[in-house]
């Protein structure tokens, strides 16, 4: 949500007025006007996540203009993030839900989750999903699993901000839930509006239960790189469901190895 400055009582500058009250205004006793949202406000994403951290952060996004990128702000340093205003490539915002978003930044990203060597030639990366305040996490994981997969409920992936070599951003994978409780969660290797490959994951229904527990599963599925990987689901107060799916390293996410994270979004 945007916060616009408001000017606290009697501590507005300008002429006129003058009434005991302490308003200030062009001759009106008791009438402010507030000053006009700043063109360029920021919008502050309260309970969103970085990169190597579970831990929620409160971050501000200022939208890019005609003559500067994107800036996300960060209290706490992060890989490929400094405490501070950084400057973006690329980011997402959902349009069929609200206040929930991705922000990416110039780096090598030739991976989807623990896929390696897709979107060759893409050097954008993934740094954070944005959730406002008005996202939560579930506190019954497995019980909302459980209800998405009785309605083999589908999600679009947007790591990357969806960026593509081939074309205009698009998802980069959609996630199915099983009613047995296992998932899909199909890679695109391309842009299917040009060209594109679906590579094909299969999770089963332990490892489901083991991503949407605290301590997470284990991933060694890539040898030189074993991850721990955590899916969260997220819910609103309009009834909306987002889930955030991220990889830590085992050794401790870094800049030169600083795993994923990435936004799915109702499909």
């Amino acid at each position: 949500m945007a916060f616009a400055a408001a000017c606290a009582v009697g501590a507005c500058g300008g002429g006129g007025g003058g009434s005991s009250n302490g308003s200030s205004g062009s001759g009106t006793t008791g009438t402010n006007t507030p000053p006009p949202a700043p063109a360029n406000a920021a919008v502050v994403y309260a309970n969103s996540l970085t990169l190597g951290s579970i831990a929620p952060v409160s971050l501000s996004l200022t939208a890019a203009t005609s003559t500067s990128n994107a800036l996300l702000t960060t209290p706490v340093a992060a890989p490929l993030l400094a405490a501070g205003s950084n400057s973006l490539v690329s980011t997402f915002v959902a349009t069929n839900v609200t206040g929930a978003g991705m922000a990416c930044v110039s780096a090598a990203s030739n991976t989807i989750g623990t896929v390696s060597g897709v979107n060759v030639g893409v050097d954008i990366k993934s740094v954070a999903a944005l959730l406002d305040a008005t996202w939560t996490a579930s506190s019954t994981p497995s019980a909302d699993w459980t209800a998405l997969g009785a309605l083999g409920t589908q999600f679009s992936g947007w790591e990357n901000c969806g960026a593509k070599a081939e074309g205009a951003p698009s998802p980069s994978s959609t996630l199915t839930v099983g009613a047995d409780g296992s998932f899909t969660d199909n890679v695109f290797d391309g842009n299917p509006g040009t060209t594109v490959t679906i590579v094909n994951q299969s999770f089963t229904a332990a490892q489901a239960t083991a991503l949407l527990s605290s301590a997470g599963y284990l991933d060694n599925a890539q040898a030189a790189n074993p991850q721990t990987i955590r899916l969260k689901i997220y819910h609103n107060a309009a009834a909306q469901t987002v889930l955030v799916e991220q990889g830590i390293p085992a050794s401790g996410a870094t800049s030169q190895n600083p795993g994923f994270i990435a936004l799915y979004v109702p499909h």
